[in-house]
């Protein structure tokens, strides 16, 4: 669903769009061929979707799903992460879900450990975040959040809500959209 050879990822999204969920699928595509994922995030995602997400997989492959939480603090755990992401391969995956607060600006700290983490990594990347209401008036109606920095460093992609299908979601960025269903195995292109 998300070219990762293009380089390092920043998806943002609304609140409830399914970013998690999107990243959720992500991950079980690399563990199902043999990869390595580190999820780093503020909290764990909800064990339900989890589960039924990562359903098919065997326990060995699940062994290889690391979870780091950080809570409103990823500067804090910068360092374990890197070190963690060190050990990877070009093939593994690295998923920093909600990377800043949901509200206001990133912070100048969160921003620069995110892209320290993302220099650090030779693998596939993805950072999620909340949409912001673009104050501009001009452009897209939302915006992802770090403004030029971040999107110097990562290639945008937002995930908007289908307007007049509930169950539908767009994956998009500047080479296109591509269309999305959910249920309750997560999200795939329709």
């Amino acid at each position: 669903m998300i070219d990762l050879g293009r380089g390092a990822v920043h998806l943002s999204s609304e609140p409830g769009a399914g970013r998690t969920t999107l990243c959720l699928n992500m991950a079980n595509d690399v563990l199902e061929s043999g990869g390595r994922v580190i999820w780093s995030c503020m909290k764990t995602p909800d064990q339900v979707r989890f589960s039924k997400i990562m359903e098919d997989l065997d326990r060995d492959r699940l062994m290889d799903f690391r979870v780091i939480e950080f809570g409103n603090h990823l500067a804090m755990i910068e360092e374990v992460l890197i070190e963690n992401i060190r050990n990877l391969e070009t093939d593994d995956l690295v998923i920093i879900d909600d990377w800043c607060g949901p509200t206001g600006r990133a912070k100048k700290v969160e921003i620069n450990s995110l892209i320290r983490i993302i220099e650090t990594s030779d693998c596939g990347v993805i950072a999620t975040s909340s949409a912001v209401v673009n104050a501009s008036g001009s452009g897209p109606g939302l915006v992802a959040r770090g403004g030029v920095v971040i999107s110097a460093k990562m290639r945008s992609l937002m995930l908007l809500e289908h307007p007049t299908r509930e169950s539908h979601r767009i994956l998009s960025d500047d080479s296109g959209d591509i269309l999305l269903r959910m249920d309750e195995y997560g999200l795939s292109p329709v």
